[in-house]
């Protein structure tokens, strides 16, 4: 089976997605574990749409579609933003559940509410019952709260709902952590300089040009410059237009902290 990052993408809700949206929509099983009312609407989805469309025009919430080589196989959101902050919320369609399409989706989302929206932090809720959902929470670096209330008449009292956030540092550390585990340790010296004189991590990648190289964008010009440069550390100035103004470069391996 090939990768789901290489047959998958989350694309903005639309009409072209109704049909099968309340086809799964109408399925008990999605009612049980989230808001979903149960019986579901026969206008249900387009009566969902509406809504994303009231908080789209108000910049309170998007919506996007998880598809899978083309197919509709749940919805990944982002509601209530005011303050910084907003709620996280994402079903996926019974046929297609324990394929990991809700970790996908919620990955997806993540960089929007933190890059695209410029929110401090979000939050999510599920069912204490619902242990798929919380292992997706978690495994993204989502805290866990106390258990509390719900407040849904459809569900016992007994079952509780379980809070999670996740502030923008603590997402950031969670996407850089494989990157800056592979940075040479002269580079993550110099690093940890550049945080400790109050700069910070914009972006990491690895494995461009070769599999152990690692890119390390900061968020402001070097603060830390050492003096002399440590053994096998080149300092250029690019300062390219498409890319960066300034860099430090080691070339065995080839990586580069860079802003």
């Amino acid at each position: 089976m090939r990768p789901l990052a290489e047959t998958c993408g989350i694309y903005l809700l639309g009409p072209q997605h109704l049909p099968r949206l309340q086809e799964y929509a109408r399925d008990p099983a999605i009612a049980a574990t989230t808001r979903v009312p149960h019986p579901f609407p026969a206008d249900g989805a387009a009566a969902f749409l509406a809504q994303v469309e009231i908080e789209r025009a108000a910049r309170t919430g998007q919506v996007f579609a998880i598809e899978d080589r083309g197919a509709f196989v749940g919805v990944v959101g982002l509601h209530g933003v005011r303050g910084g902050g907003g709620e996280i919320g994402y079903w996926i369609g019974r046929p297609h559940w324990g394929c990991g399409y809700a970790t996908f989706g919620v990955t997806w989302l993540l960089p929007y509410c933190f890059q695209n929206c410029g929110l401090d932090r979000v939050g999510a809720h599920a069912l204490e019952t619902n242990v798929a959902s919380l292992r997706v929470l978690e495994k993204l670096g989502f805290v866990r709260g106390e258990p509390g209330p719900h407040g849904q008449a459809k569900w016992p009292a007994s079952v509780l709902q379980v809070p999670f956030t996740l502030t923008a540092p603590q997402w950031r550390a969670q996407r850089d952590a494989p990157a800056l585990a592979l940075l040479h340790p002269t580079l993550r010296t110099l690093l940890d300089r550049e945080l400790a004189a109050g700069n910070e991590v914009k972006a990491a990648g690895r494995g461009w040009p070769d599999a152990d190289s690692v890119v390390v964008t900061l968020r402001e010009r070097f603060r830390a410059m050492p003096s002399p440069l440590p053994e096998g550390v080149e300092y250029d100035e690019p300062n390219d237009p498409h890319g960066w103004r300034a860099e430090l470069r080691l070339q065995v391996p080839r990586q580069l902290l860079v802003w």
